[in-house]
């Protein structure tokens, strides 16, 4: 991505403050742990170590599953200040952030590319069903490679 002249946005999500604005979630949430898992300086809330972030990436916190909703993040504007048009999603769950935030992502005008070897839902079938979802409405879907591939110019 750097390579190609875009623009890395590592994206983390949180819920501490939220148990009281989202509480619809939290009263239906059959992980009763996800609260302590989506803290800061939690493991869940953690970008991996094995990820390269740079100091010229940008780090954007959200507080829904979706990057996108209002409310969740300051992400749309720092894209258009940015002067981004296309979002390339990679991440977890496949299912729930990923599609949500490639859902509103293209809702919201942007190019929505969905890489489905680098996200990762539960089960296969949940992550395949998301992937049918997105390539027959929301996003081109395309492997790691073929990504690659077109920011490359091949």
């Amino acid at each position: 991505m750097r390579k190609a002249g875009g623009k890395v946005v590592w994206v983390q999500m949180t819920l501490e403050g939220q148990a009281e604005e989202w509480s619809v979630f939290f009263d239906t949430d059959p992980r009763p742990t996800s609260l302590a898992e989506l803290q800061p300086g939690s493991r869940g809330f953690a970008l991996h170590t094995d990820l390269d972030v740079r100091p010229e990436d940008a780090l954007i916190v959200k507080k829904r599953f979706s990057a996108f909703i209002q409310g969740s993040s300051d992400i749309n504007h720092v894209l258009h200040a940015a002067g981004i048009d296309t979002v390339i999603i990679a991440g977890t769950v496949t299912n729930v952030c990923c599609e949500s935030s490639a859902r509103d992502a293209m809702m919201l005008n942007y190019r929505v590319v969905f890489v489905a070897d680098a996200t990762a839902a539960l089960s296969d079938a949940e992550h395949n069903a998301t992937l049918i979802n997105m390539v027959r409405v929301f996003a081109d879907v395309r492997t790691t490679n073929e990504v690659i591939g077109m920011l490359s110019g091949r």
